[in-house]
């Protein structure tokens, strides 16, 4: 289960890229998102040097990378990307992604307290 404090970190450091101007189309970015390379591409087109994009938190925790990648993944060919509010850039389509999953693993978290209590 990944971290949600590393959805809200990547959930930020897309915001600034958006907050840029920056952005990818949103085919693209789910393509991207079904072939599991979406983070190394965003690395790749937004160097730090340049954007200040850092996911380097995201290598901290084991298989936390692998583990975005198969969330975006399943979001990709699951959801349309209109159920996320979004229509024009990919970066926006990833933040909806990351807060989908972040209120999912609310969720989780919410249940497994209520189940210990009970």
């Amino acid at each position: 289960m990944v971290k949600i404090d590393l959805l809200t970190y990547l959930t930020f450091n897309l915001n600034m890229l958006v907050d840029k101007g920056k952005g990818m189309p949103i085919k693209e970015t789910r393509e991207l998102c079904e072939k599991r390379t979406i983070l190394r591409e965003l690395q790749g087109r937004f160097p730090f040097g340049e954007t200040h994009l850092d996911l380097s938190l995201l290598k901290l925790q084991p298989d936390a990378e692998e583990e975005i990648e198969n969330i975006f993944y399943n979001m990709a060919i699951s959801l349309k990307d209109s159920e996320m509010c979004v229509a024009n850039n990919g970066l926006c389509l990833l933040i909806a992604y990351a807060q989908e999953q972040i209120q999912r693993e609310t969720r989780k978290l919410e249940e497994k307290r209520d189940d210990e209590k009970a």
